[in-house]
């Protein structure tokens, strides 16, 4: 159902114009003239909206795909197969001369074969300047000069037309991807009985090889069975192969335009280094469209669009259509399906809907998804949360089922370990305390009427921290008692009132601060020995809670209150 949806969003975008060509970013055209004649070499990089430049983006015979193995692509390459050159890059050492050849010569060869095939005097042109070590000099002389990378693409330009767009030459490459003597069986994706890939095209996960990763590959005796041989498991015909890739890959492609030129929208939300979520509809929706920018920026405009949904008017095609995501880590060898989710726009959008609901709380803004995840992370880094959560999160909003307690348990543990609640930390335990769960509510801001240990004890700790301060006494309490105050309070507490009643009177607002610890107290019968997981969640959220009421500004009317009463007592 996956891959059939994949290729059905492949032709509803008009990805595959051709099945034989896909969109890749073109850095230098080299211009021949007559008899393989060197003339120029331009670049086709352009700055787009005044960033970084940009190479052009053209449809290109598609790539074979490699691995270590020297495998030219046909017409559109890289300098060390279509020159013979190597500019080296960051950690990698220059490829023997001898390695160079072979490349070159192998690139010269499939191009001399296709010119002998087709009969073009396009390619003969091109097929003479491979074969004159003086016209290929001159380029490399003019490339140098102008700097270039190692994974830059080459194409070929003659009398004003660029080779690889020529129509004898797209039909010759048509012909010679076709699968000869491939074995025939029913494609899993379409149902017809069709010729079988025997290699899929790759797909370019983040975190994976640079130079893609196979989702199908049995490349050992032990994953066969029932005698079928290599991809024979998993039959799917070349042009099942192609779309389902082709998607995939624009999925996970920021800049990826169809065949018009026109870029698409994004629709990737990374999660971590090597872990991505990607997810589409089977009809347009403008929620698809915010999904990205709500968690990789969190735009609050984006995040307005998505709670107002409700009041606004939409085609019921655009909600009731079905709602894919998947969760994809890239490794070194292949792509690793994480997870997968299928459902409605309509259920997607509500549940993102009630998610940021539930990450609204006191002091903090719309918050991206990274952001979220670095706060419960060691040293602020997502890829050092256990592998698989980010995707797990995110799997469990877009389905609307509660959030992982690990997350629950990494954030209670670094607001301990560090001895600080931050608005990120403060606002994903309240949503992995409230997201998708009834036995507790917990509000936005400072909740007088909770009566729940954790949230008082939190609260308690704060007040206590205030009327340290207020003191100018050095260092505070916090960073010294909050991992034992979280934890096992009983052992803690009883010490720090016994300290307060010694402090009260020396403040500059004791009746203020009086009535703050009998109100917290109020809901204590008694200081717990230890505090369960979600208690320790609902400490951290009560004392960053009651800490920003402090810092409101302006003194409430109890301040105001108390102060006047003990300006009273002084008189």
């Amino acid at each position: 159902m996956i891959l059939e949806s994949l290729c059905d969003l492949a032709g509803r975008e008009k990805l595959l114009a051709s099945g034989d060509y896909e969109p890749k970013p073109v850095a230098w055209i080299i211009a021949i003239g007559e008899g393989g004649r060197f003339l120029h070499l331009s670049s086709t990089a352009t700055a787009v909206d005044g960033g970084k430049p940009r190479p052009k983006t053209m449809y290109i015979p598609r790539r074979r795909g490699r691995t270590s193995a020297a495998v030219p692509d046909f017409l559109v390459d890289k300098s060390e197969y279509v020159l013979g050159v190597d500019p080296g890059a960051a950690g990698r050492d220059l490829r023997p001369p001898e390695d160079l050849a072979r490349r070159r010569a192998l690139f010269a060869e499939l191009v001399k074969k296709a010119a002998d095939g087709t009969g073009s005097e396009l390619l003969a042109t091109i097929a003479a300047f491979l074969d004159s070590d003086t016209e290929r000099a001159r380029c490399i002389a003019e490339l140098e000069g102008q700097g270039f990378a190692g994974n830059d693409l080459f194409t070929f330009e003659c009398r004003g037309k660029l080779a690889h767009e020529a129509p004898g030459v797209r039909e010759w490459f048509s012909g010679a991807r076709q699968e000869k003597g491939a074995p025939m069986s029913q494609c899993l994706v379409c149902g017809n009985v069709r010729p079988i890939v025997d290699k899929h095209p790759l797909v370019r996960v983040p975190g994976g090889s640079t130079s893609g990763l196979a989702l199908v590959s049995f490349n050992s005796d032990a994953f066969e069975s029932y005698g079928l041989e290599r991809n024979g498991n998993a039959p799917v015909c070349r042009e099942c192969a192609d779309a389902y890739t082709t998607a995939l890959n624009r999925l996970l492609n920021p800049r990826y335009p169809d065949c018009d030129g026109t870029i698409l929208g994004r629709r990737f939300v990374r999660l971590s280094s090597d872990t991505t979520a990607v997810f589409w509809a089977e009809e347009e929706s403008p929620a698809v469209d915010l999904f990205s920018s709500l968690f990789d920026s969190a735009d609050p405009d984006a995040v307005r669009e998505v709670l107002d949904a409700p009041w606004k008017g939409r085609q019921a095609a655009a909600i009731s259509g079905r709602f894919f995501c998947l969760v994809i880590s890239g490794a070194q060898g292949r792509a690793v399906l994480r997870g997968v989710h299928t459902g409605t726009v309509e259920q997607a959008e509500a549940n993102v809907r009630e998610y940021f609901e539930c990450l609204e709380v006191t002091g903090a803004d719309v918050l991206p998804l990274y952001r979220l995840l670095g706060a419960a992370a060691l040293q602020g880094k997502a890829d050092n949360l256990p592998p698989g959560l980010p995707g797990e999160m995110f799997l469990a909003i877009m389905s609307g089922r509660a959030l992982p307690r690990k997350l629950l348990w990494l954030a209670a543990q670094r607001c301990r370990a560090e001895r600080m609640v931050t608005r990120e930390r403060a606002a994903l335990l309240r949503a992995c305390l409230s997201f998708k769960r009834t036995d507790m509510e917990v509000k936005v801001s400072l909740d007088r009427e909770n009566i729940r240990p954790g949230y008082r004890l939190g609260r308690l700790l704060s007040v206590l921290e205030q009327l340290q301060t207020s003191q100018r006494a050095k260092g505070t309490i916090v960073e010294r008692f909050y991992g034992a105050a979280s934890t096992r309070p009983a052992t803690v507490f009883p010490g720090l009132i016994r300290l307060a009643q010694h402090h009260v009177p020396k403040s500059n607002r004791p009746v203020f601060y009086q009535r703050q610890l009998g109100e917290v107290l109020d809901g204590i019968p008694s200081f717990p020995a230890t505090l369960n997981l979600e208690e320790k969640g609902l400490f951290a959220l009560g004392y960053y809670q009651q800490r920003q009421e402090f810092f409101r500004g302006p003194a409430t009317v109890s301040e105001k209150e108390g102060d006047s009463e003990a300006n009273k007592e002084q008189e």
